[in-house]
């Protein structure tokens, strides 16, 4: 085969990949499945990138054509393209290979298939998207069979020990003393640290509610805010969707709902829920999406002091089209 043709081969077959990840960026788009991969805030530069990935898959299918004619298609400044099979198999190989998994494989969201990998998180007061981890101590729940510190982590880890067999939860009916003014109000959501400030805030707003209803755009920031003033919450009517998680260790009245949150896309994405307390809980299979209505109780699980919902009604619901939950920046406006 003639220089021209090895030159022209390479070009056409870059062609064809530029437009594979760019056709891929637009099927994704026009099914709606982005969502499954990205933020939203991500999903503009993802597009822009596939119209990029266009253009200059254009170029290169140019250059492919004149270097079929037989034109001059570099300005001898270029590196000659490798005549080594191996090399380029890889090379290529490494693009091709992923290009035809996410065409050939179905678009789903993160399932208990992933929660059992990395951990469930059920102290999501004590874990965040934006801080570092820190070296977990005895004290606090953070993730399912993990304890961490308050003081020393923002980010909870899965251990790797086995967990212990989970001793059934025993609600707490005792309720605060209602706040009857705002100074008292102030008083039982003051915060100890300066990034809890916004949590005391959603915590007043959410005090007030005959019903706290868990929104999925401030999913994270409403929990985080119940289990930092949990005992101000005992008794409280609540409302939350998720998808149903359960371990082998728990008991047969338990299971968890839980969400991924995702902070820039589904690499990143950490499991946080909450443990529900149902007479019926085992009739309720893994990945079901349900909605809950309870009360907030005090609970244990692993031997870590967490909140749970007491549920009084589980309704099976369809699988919302964004199934993850995402950092807002501005949790009180969304409550106003």
């Amino acid at each position: 085969m003639s220089q021209a043709r090895i030159i022209s081969f390479h070009y056409f077959l870059r062609t064809a990949i530029l437009l594979g990840f760019s056709s891929y960026i637009v099927v994704l788009s026009k099914a709606n499945a982005l969502t499954y991969y990205i933020a939203p805030r991500m999903m503009i530069y993802v597009k822009i990138a596939s119209v990029v990935l266009y253009i200059i898959a254009c170029f290169q299918g140019y250059m492919a054509l004149r270097a079929y004619w037989g034109n001059p298609v570099t300005c001898e400044c270029e590196q000659p393209v490798s005549r080594s099979v191996l090399r380029n198999t890889l090379a290529y190989g490494l693009l091709i290979i992923p290009l035809f998994i996410g065409f050939g494989l179905p678009d789903t969201a993160l399932s208990s298939t992933m929660v059992a990998a990395k951990g469930m998180n059920l102290s999501a007061s004590k874990s965040s998207l934006t801080k570092t981890a820190a070296a977990p101590t005895t004290g606090s729940t953070g993730t399912t069979g993990s304890t961490t510190s308050k003081a020393t982590t923002e980010t909870a880890t899965k251990a790797t020990d086995p967990a212990p067999a989970a001793a059934p939860s025993i609600p707490s009916t005792e309720m605060p003393a209602p706040a009857n003014t705002d100074a008292d109000l102030q008083k039982l959501f003051q915060a100890d640290k300066e990034w809890d400030e916004d949590f005391s805030k959603i915590g007043m707003i959410l005090y007030k509610k005959d019903t706290i209803v868990v929104k999925p755009e401030i999913y994270m920031e409403i929990l985080s805010s119940i289990d930092l003033f949990k005992n101000n919450f005992i008794g409280k009517k609540i409302e939350l969707t998720g998808f149903v998680y359960r371990e082998d260790n728990m008991a047969s009245n338990q299971f968890v709902v839980g969400r991924f949150a995702v902070s820039c896309c589904s690499a990143d994405a950490t499991p946080y829920g909450v443990m529900i307390d149902f007479p019926t809980a085992a009739t309720y299979a893994k990945d079901m999406w349900v909605k809950v209505t309870g009360t907030v109780q005090n609970g244990s699980y692993n031997g870590n002091d967490i909140f749970i919902i007491k549920a009084t009604q589980i309704d099976k619901m369809a699988a919302p089209s964004s199934p993850y939950v995402y950092p807002n920046f501005e949790p009180l406006k969304e409550l106003q």
